[in-house]
């Protein structure tokens, strides 16, 4: 059960279905035709077996590929293996190599002092959120110009 309250999600419909990524039958019965994004999450055990099954699901995606309506974004763990997940899903996955995002992300905070809370006030739930707009009086301003054109 989604434990976000209705007024959180603003109107943002979250369906959870279940199956077997790697029967189309499942992928079809679950709806993955209609969905507006598909996302495979690594399983669990070695990087290797890991993104050997979501391999094994974009291939079961792919034959899908006339009917999909959205993008799909796929979890790697081994960058080592993300050159062959993105041939099998082209052109429609995009890639997430989360050990090195990770990895890269503490990196930087041990560098710089200060940035993890950077980072968690950004990527994190709590605060501020981040709203989409089209601004076309504000195209070709500098981002100098555009801090006096809205009230704090």
């Amino acid at each position: 059960e989604l434990q976000i309250p209705a007024r959180a999600r603003r109107g943002t419909r979250v369906i959870f279905r279940s199956g077997s990524p790697l029967v189309v039958g499942d992928l079809l019965r679950v709806g993955v035709h209609l969905a507006r994004a598909v996302i495979i999450l690594s399983s669990t055990g070695s990087a290797d077996q890991a993104d050997a099954d979501t391999l094994r699901t974009m291939l079961s995606l792919r034959s899908l590929y006339d009917h999909l309506k959205g993008h799909v974004i796929a979890e790697v763990r081994d960058i080592d293996n993300e050159p062959l997940v993105k041939l099998v899903g082209a052109p429609r996955v995009e890639t997430l190599v989360s050990h090195d995002v990770v990895g890269r992300l503490m990196l930087m905070s041990v560098r710089q002092p200060g940035l993890a809370k950077v980072y968690e006030a950004l990527l994190g739930f709590d605060g501020d959120e981040f709203y989409m707009c089209d601004w076309p009086e504000l195209e070709g301003c500098t981002f100098d110009e555009i801090l006096f054109r809205f009230p704090d």
